[in-house]
């Protein structure tokens, strides 16, 4: 009877056990699903500010060749009252989408087309010159990258000649003092 109360025992230890493993991994678990959901959320949350920065960047550049239209416009008179409504009105359209918070999910191909136009005519001398500086610093990059891996390369042969010269120098010892004691 004692012997099977002790074996009684020994399957409830391992039931125990089991039962501490089995909450331990669940724990484990659950953190790593808490760190990939805090990961996701981070990575969620820079794209969602690199999204507002980009369409910030963009209502601007829109906004600057609107007003860059219109002062190179030829007609620079207002004529009519309508005129002042239409343009209020407009703006006010413009201002509502600009302030909602649905974003178009694609883009307008003429409007497009329209933007890649005054790139290319208004913004080619800063685009050029920021690829010239683009290259500059990857072309300083690559010399870094090439200058670390020479210093480190001296260090490793450095350290290499300090052992193999130490190692000599205990060498010579130890043939003098086996000669010393001969």
């Amino acid at each position: 009877m004692e012997a099977e109360n002790e074996e009684n025992n020994g399957m409830d230890d391992i039931q125990y056990f089991l039962h501490l493993e089995s909450l331990k991994r669940y724990t484990e678990e659950a953190k790593d699903v808490h760190r990939q959901v805090e990961d996701h959320v981070r990575i969620f949350s820079d794209a969602k500010r690199e999204y507002k920065r980009e369409f910030i960047r963009l209502t601007d550049m829109n906004k600057h060749v609107m007003l860059c239209n219109a002062l190179q416009a030829k007609n620079t008179h207002i004529h009519t009252h309508t005129q002042v409504e239409r343009t209020a009105s407009e703006l006010s359209r413009a201002i509502k989408k600009i302030a909602s918070d649905n974003r178009p999910s694609k883009l307008d191909v003429h409007v497009l087309a329209e933007c890649k136009k005054h790139l290319q005519t208004k913004h080619k001398q800063s685009r050029d010159k920021l690829t010239k500086h683009q290259l500059n610093v990857a072309t300083n990059r690559e010399i870094l990258q090439a200058l670390c891996t020479a210093v480190d390369n001296v260090e490793k042969s450095f350290e290499t000649a300090t052992l193999v010269a130490m190692d000599q120098f205990t060498n010579e010892l130890q043939v003098a003092t086996h000669e010393h004691e001969e």
